[in-house]
């Protein structure tokens, strides 16, 4: 289990980063959404967010599935099902019944399609 406790003024939040699919800003507040559907909304940025995961990750000594994508989410790679850059859309599923469809910017997209293509061995598609 990968947990991070989100301690503000006035909650403490265990959150289970295994199970958490994407997080989206919201102002100075942050949505986790969990792949079973459920949502969580946290008192902290999406930086402090950023910040909290690495450091949490960095001390497991475990790779870091979750990256920023611009500057209104965080996605979790281990849920990532699809990438549409003509659509605009990102999938994130489960592979059984939960999935996300996110719309993010072209550029963006082209981007961590690009980095997610490298990472995979054989595939020199374009």
């Amino acid at each position: 289990m990968n947990i991070i406790c989100i301690n503000t003024r006035d909650e403490l939040n265990l959150i289970d980063l295994d199970l958490v699919a994407c997080i989206n800003a919201n102002g100075n507040y942050s949505n986790v959404m969990y792949i079973d559907g459920n949502k969580l909304m946290v008192s902290i940025g999406l930086s402090q967010f950023e910040s909290i995961i690495k450091d949490a990750v960095s001390k497991q000594n475990k790779p870091n599935t979750f990256i920023r994508l611009g500057r209104s989410v965080i996605v979790n790679n281990h849920y990532l099902s699809q990438i549409n850059v003509l659509k605009q859309t990102l999938t994130l599923s489960d592979r059984g019944t939960h999935a996300y469809r996110l719309t993010v910017p072209k550029n963006l997209l082209k981007s961590y399609k690009e980095l997610i293509r490298k990472s995979f061995i054989g595939n020199d598609q374009r």
